[in-house]
């Protein structure tokens, strides 16, 4: 137990200070903390897995940093959600602050922990989306 405690301190410590290593490291030592990110990740607010969300997408896209037109132009189009340029950045500028992505060419990149809230968001829309299905 408290061994735990103190592994779950040193991932948030990782996370705050976007150290991508480190947090890498204790993922592959440890790979219950992917439970504990999972839980905390449900605290995260809507708009923020939204952007990690668009991030990802556009990154993948695009191969390349998401530019705040392609965050807005994703949140459109794949999650029908307007929300304008300035609000699209100052969630992005709070999104670098917690060490969730990266600035990078003038775009974002997501960090390791920036790409599990996205991972988690598009897994969890996907698999609400399948349910809506009807059966056959």
């Amino acid at each position: 137990m408290w061994k735990k405690r103190r592994i779950k301190k040193d991932f948030d410590t990782a996370v705050a200070e976007g150290n991508d290593a480190r947090i890498e490291q204790l993922v592959k030592e440890n790979p219950w903390l992917q439970d504990y990110v999972d839980e905390s990740g449900d605290e995260t607010d809507v708009n923020v897995k939204r952007i990690c969300a668009a991030i990802g997408i556009m990154e993948d896209e695009r191969t390349a940093p998401a530019t705040i037109d392609d965050i807005v132009e994703s949140l459109a189009q794949d999650f029908k959600v307007n929300m304008s340029p300035p609000q699209v950045e100052s969630v992005c500028m709070d999104l670098e602050n917690k060490g969730y992505i990266k600035a990078q060419d003038a775009g974002y990149l997501l960090t390791v922990e920036g790409g599990r809230i996205c991972d988690n968001y598009l897994n969890k829309q996907a698999g609400e989306m399948l349910g809506s299905l009807p059966s056959e």
